[in-house]
Parts: structure tokens; sequence; C-alpha cells
């Protein structure tokens, strides 16, 4: 039976002592990966039986930390308790993360890893998810979002649709103020529990739809990851989009400009729909236009109406027949209101004055490491290579980016090789795979950051055989495309 309980706050003392025992044991996302193969939490009533089997048999306090606070089930006392150390178990019991029943001690919350920081939310249950109240565990879609949130020094930072607060917390350490704000009060008294856990005391959480709890404060980074799964019926508050199609991201955007300082960015993981007719990139333009913000679109999957509705059932419908006629009543929904594909990914926006931006990158690889540095870099690179301002682009400095390789193919023909393609693979950052010809690998090898653009496009030009004004005007449309990729990066000199 779901329970609307929340963990008490730790004091700084035995907050210390729960991280240092974790540490000590080894708890941590990389140990959790290798083990059980997984970053965040598996549904504790759906759990595999293979997944036990990984557990040493003789025991360890990783195992008992795991088989707790990842996994989400008992363990024994007399084990946990030759194993831990009593102040922790004391601790636990105290604050209310497990409760002892009979010779198991129970948890009645997680405490998932996420890079240096423990975070508490509720015990991951399918039989929960319909739970107002329900504050749900660590998800793919916030390790994604974590992947690319900015991590500079900044002033105020909100973690919009906070849940336990996963981005406040992680934001700490590099914010003067956090805010996180949740629709759910359960949310609210788990960021604040997760704040004392990590030893943080600069996070404010609060509760209200959307804005409504901040009306009239401004930050420098929003991090959102909102409820966005698009479907008939809005099943819960945290998950499922509220209004129809995607408008409650829509709305959610159209208020973000209002509390984003100059400069401040907005980011969030979302999904937005295809309608016939209409081409999406306008339609997404359409939402922002006078907002005075640059807006950055990465899209990174793309499903027709049937796949998504049967991916997303899947996740919480194991019934095969009412899985069939769920989708059915999906897809009659998506077909009423013209959808022809669902896409997902990340948008950013940026507060900015002037002549605002639009730019759309396509992803073509998953994220596997933080890039928040190249994301910031990204808005930089777009500013000089979506602005009418040539003279600025042509006196910049431009050096080809790290973790930048190339993979030719070639085939045998007629006693030679002949060349199929030139790909260019970005593997730091964000990653991004391009076709290239002769000229754009040529053009690469002027950029050392030694020279302006202008010099490096008429160096260009002499190398190739080119008029000068040809090539600059050929050299600066392959520029503008190199910056927006991130293969080339400005040297701030």
């Amino acid at each position: 039976m779901f329970s609307d309980n929340t963990p008490t706050p730790l004091g700084a003392k035995e907050a210390k002592l729960f991280r240092d025992v974790c540490q000590a044991a080894g708890y941590t996302s990389p140990q959790l990966e290798e083990r059980f193969g997984l970053l965040v939490p598996p549904p504790s009533d759906r759990l595999p039986a293979t997944l036990g089997a990984r557990l040493d048999q003789n025991g360890t306090p990783l195992d008992v930390l795991a088989k707790a606070f990842f996994l989400g089930t008992a363990v024994d006392t007399e084990t946990a308790n030759a194993l831990l150390p009593d102040g922790f178990i004391r601790l636990c019991l105290q604050c209310g993360l497990l409760i002892e029943d009979g010779t198991d001690y129970r948890p009645t919350a997680l405490v998932t890893p996420v890079g240096t920081a423990l975070l508490a939310s509720d015990l991951q249950r399918i039989e929960y998810q319909d739970e107002e109240q329900f504050v749900p565990a660590l998800c793919d879609a916030a390790l994604h979002l974590n992947a690319v949130a900015i991590r500079q020094s900044v002033g105020k930072t909100l973690d919009l649709c906070s849940g336990f607060a996963l981005h406040g917390v992680l934001s700490c350490p590099h914010s003067e103020t956090v805010v996180a704000s949740d629709l759910n009060p359960r949310a609210a008294a788990f960021a604040r529990f997760n704040a004392a856990l990590n030893g943080f005391e600069n996070l404010r959480a609060v509760t209200g739809e959307l804005f409504d709890a901040v009306k009239g404060e401004r930050f420098n980074l929003i991090l959102a990851n909102p409820p966005f799964v698009i479907s008939p019926d809005a099943m819960t508050t945290y998950r499922f989009n509220p209004i129809a199609l995607d408008g409650f991201v829509r709305q959610m955007l159209s208020q973000a400009a209002d509390h984003l300082e100059e400069g401040g960015i907005l980011q969030t993981i979302c999904e937005w729909v295809e309608v016939q007719g209409q081409d999406w990139q306008d339609r997404l333009r359409g939402w922002l236009a006078d907002s005075g913000c640059d807006v950055w679109i990465l899209p990174a999957n793309r499903q027709l109406p049937a796949s998504y509705a049967r991916n997303t059932l899947a996740q919480t419908i194991s019934d095969e027949a009412e899985l069939a006629a769920q989708q059915a009543k999906w897809e009659n929904y998506f077909q009423e209101q013209r959808v022809e594909a669902i896409q997902g990914g990340f948008l950013f926006i940026r507060r900015r004055a002037g002549k605002n931006w639009f730019d759309v990158t396509q992803m073509t690889k998953p994220i596997r490491q933080p890039i928040g540095d190249a994301i910031a870099r990204g808005f930089s690179n777009r500013d000089l290579a979506l602005s009418d301002d040539s003279d600025a682009l042509l006196s910049s400095r431009l050096t080809v980016a790290n973790g930048l390789r190339q993979v030719e193919t070639s085939h045998w023909k007629e006693f030679r090789w002949q060349r199929d393609s030139i790909v260019l693979h970005l593997d730091d950052g964000l990653p991004v795979s391009i076709g290239i010809d002769e000229y754009v690998r040529t053009l690469l090898e002027m950029f050392d950051g030694s020279r302006p653009v202008l010099e490096c496009l008429d160096r260009f030009a002499n190398q190739v055989g080119l008029a000068i004004e040809t090539g600059r005007k050929q050299g600066t449309a392959m520029v503008r495309s190199l910056l927006k990729n991130g293969i080339l990066v400005a040297t701030g000199r």
C-alpha cells in the first residue's frame, strides 16, 4: 500500500555518516551499473529474477545497500546489522528510510546515487504509478537532462517540475541559490531531505503549478523535466501531459521568458507532435515568436503514433489484451488530432536582447557523458554563425574542436582507390556525424586559432584555386555550418 510519509531531513552529522557509509561500501552509479547493468532503479514489484542473482550470496555492505535502496526490497536484519554500522541503521530507522518488519528491514524510499550525490524518492513500484502524491524515482529522461545541463557558476537556478530535486541538488555547488518547485507537496519534502542529505543549505523547496510559486522571480538557469508524455488521458500528475497533445510544454515555454534574467537559459527535455499539414519547426517557432529568446532544439527520436503508443503503454501494462485496447484508444486519439508523429528531445531557450535566432540540430548519437560545457559553447557558436553581423564572424578566431575524427571509405575500381565518403565524427561534447568533401577538409586545416576567419578563407581560396571573393562566400557558408555543428569553436582571443 502506498504511504504518503516522507523521510525526516538528517542533521549535518548524520547526513555525513550516511554519505560516508555509502562511499565506503562502493554504493555508486558505476558500481550499480556494473552489478545490474542499470543506472535507474527497476520497479521492485516486477524485478527480474536475474537481478537478485547478481547480489553476492555471502553479503557485502554494497549488497545490503543496493537491495534496500536501489532495488527497493527488504533486507535481513541480522545481515544488515552485521555488515553496516549500528549508527547507520539507527539513523535510517529514525528518519524513516527503513522500518523494522519482523526479521527484515523494509525500505520506505529509494536512495539512488547520481554522480557524487545521493537522492531519495518514493519506491519504484508500478502499483504506485497512478497515485496522485507519488514522487517517482530516477528515470532515463532525468539522466538525459542532467547530461546536457550547463554547470557554470550562476546566481539563481530553478528546478522546475522538480520531483525529488535531482537537478536542483546537483545545481547547488555552482549556484548561489536554488529553488525546487513542483505541484506535489511531497516532492518538496523529498527535495528538502535530499538537500540536507547532500550537505547543501542553499536550496529552497516550494509547491505550485509551473511558475505559480515563483511569481516575480527571475533565474539565470531553469532546468525542467515536465510531464510530457502525450496521451488521450492525463493519468498521472508527474508523467502525462495534462493538456491536449503537447499543450503543457507549450504553456511552460510561453511563461518561461518572464522568469529568465537577460542571458538566462531554460533547458528542458520534452516531446512534441507533428501535425498533418504543418511543418513542426514552424509550429514550435510559433510557440516562442516575440518571446525575446533564442531557441535551440535538439530532436533525438521520432516515433509513429502506433509505436509510440505501444512503447509507452508497455512500460506499465503487462496484460496483452489491456495493452491492445489502450493502444487502439491512443491511436484513435492521434488520428483525430491529425498527429503524424511524435518527436522527443531537448529544447533550450535563452533570453537575449536583439534579433533572436532559431536553430535545430538533429542528434545522431546518444549522449554518453556530461556535455554542459559543450552546450554553453553551442550558444556562443550560434551567436556567431547565425548573426547578420558578418564582420564579427570574419574577425573571430576559430579552432577545430577536440575529439574530432575522420572516417574515410573508398572502393577499388580500375586499379585504384576511389573515395566514397568522408565523415567527420565529433566524440567530445554534443555528438555529431556529418559528411564532408575535400573542400571542407581543406578549409578545416586553416583553423588553428592563430588568425582571423577572413585570413583563413583567403588562404583556403588560394590553396584550392578559387577567386578570393568566391572563396570568401563559399567558405563563410561552410564556417557557419561547422560552427553550428560544434566542429569549429571560438578561441576567445
